[in-house]
C-alpha cells in the first residue's frame, strides 16, 4: 500500500501545528496558542541538526510553556535514537521550558520501534518518545469535519489507507481540499489518491460518479491515475460487450456448458468479442460462433 512521503506528512503538521497537541490531548480544552518555532539546533555547536517542527505551548512566542519536538518518522533510523535526545535537550536549553519528543508515525511497525525507550546511559537517563500512531488519527467521514480540519482529513485517510471503507474517508478529504485556495488545494488531493490502493482508487470513482471527476493537478500522480481510469474503461468496455455476446446466443438458442460461457467472460480482446457478436447473427451452430481463429 502506498504511504505518504516524509515531506507530505511535515508539510501537514507545519500547515496545522495544532493538530498534534488535538491528537495527543483529544477533548481537552486548550490551554494557549500552538506556534511554529524555529527547529534549528545550530547554537549547540554540533553540526547543524534540524527537527521536522517545533511547536510552542501558550505564554509567549520567545517563552512558551511547554514546547513539543515533533518527528516524522516513516521507517526505522537508529541514527534518529541518537540525535533525538540532542533535539529535547537543546531545546529545553534554549527556551527554558518543560520539551516532549512526539513522533508520528502511521506504520504501525515503525511507531512500536519509535515508541521504544532511548537509554542515555546505564538506564539512570531515559528518554520516552510519545508516538502518535494510526490509531490515534480518527476516521474522518463527515464533510464539514474535513472541511474545518483539511489536514487532519488527509491525515486520516494516510492512517486508515489499509481499512475497509477508506473511500469514504478519501472523498471528504478530497472535497474539503477542493475548497483551499492555496498550495495545499494542489497538494492535498494528490495526497489523497496516490494513499489509495487500486480497489480503493475504483470504489472512490463510483462514490464521485455523479460528481465531477477529479483529475490530479501535480505530475506526481497523473501518469498512475489516468492509467488507472483507462484501464478500468477498458475492463468495462469489453466485460459489457462480453454480456453482449452471451445474450445474443441466449436469444438465438444456444445452449452453453459453464465451459463455454466462462470463456467468453474471461475473453480480454475486444476484436474477438466483436467477431463473436457478428457471427451470431449468421450462425446455425454454436461451433460456428466460438472458433479458434
Amino acid at each position: 500500500m502506498p504511504k505518504l512521503s516524509h515531506e507530505a506528512l511535515v508539510q501537514l503538521v507545519r500547515h496545522a501545528p495544532a493538530l498534534i497537541p488535538d491528537l495527543l490531548w483529544p477533548g481537552a480544552p486548550a490551554s494557549g496558542p500552538v506556534r511554529i518555532s524555529a527547529a534549528e539546533f545550530v547554537d549547540l555547536h554540533f553540526a547543524e541538526h534540524r527537527a521536522d517542527a517545533v511547536l510552542g505551548l501558550g505564554g509567549a512566542p520567545e517563552q512558551p510553556d511547554e514546547a513539543l519536538v515533533v518527528e516524522v518518522q516513516v521507517e526505522r533510523d537508529p541514527r534518529k535514537r541518537w540525535t533525538w535526545p540532542l533535539y529535547v535537550a537543546g531545546l529545553r536549553t534554549r527556551l527554558s521550558c518543560p520539551v516532549t519528543l512526539v513522533v508520528v508515525s502511521l506504520d504501525r511497525d515503525v511507531a512500536r520501534w519509535c515508541a521504544e525507550p532511548i537509554d542515555l546511559g546505564r538506564q539512570r537517563n531515559v528518554l520516552r518518545p510519545w508516538v502518535l500512531g494510526p490509531e490515534a488519527v480518527p476516521i474522518i467521514t463527515d464533510a464539514d469535519r474535513a472541511r474545518e480540519l483539511p489536514e487532519l482529513a488527509v491525515l486520516s485517510v494516510a492512517a486508515h489507507a489499509d481499512e475497509p471503507g477508506v473511500e469514504q474517508i478519501a472523498l471528504a478529504a478530497l472535497d474539503a481540499s477542493r475548497e483551499l485556495d492555496d498550495e495545499r488545494g494542489i497538494h492535498y488531493p494528490d495526497f489523497v489518491v496516490g494513499l489509495l490502493g487500486r480497489a480503493a482508487r475504483l470504489a472512490l470513482e463510483q462514490l464521485m460518479a455523479t460528481k465531477k471527476r477529479w483529475e490530479p493537478i501535480s505530475d506526481m500522480f497523473r501518469k498512475p491515475w489516468l492509467e488507472g481510469i483507462a484501464e478500468g474503461e477498458v475492463k468495462g468496455r469489453v466485460a459489457g460487450k462480453a454480456e453482449i455476446v452471451l445474450k445474443l446466443l441466449q436469444l438465438k438458442g444456444f445452449a452453453l456448458t459453464e465451459a463455454q460461457r466462462q470463456r467468453v467472460l474471461d475473453c480480454r480482446d475486444e476484436a474477438v468479442l466483436d467477431t463473436w457478436a457478428a457471427r451470431v447473427l449468421v450462425a446455425t451452430r454454436l461451433d460456428e460462433v466460438l472458433t479458434a481463429d
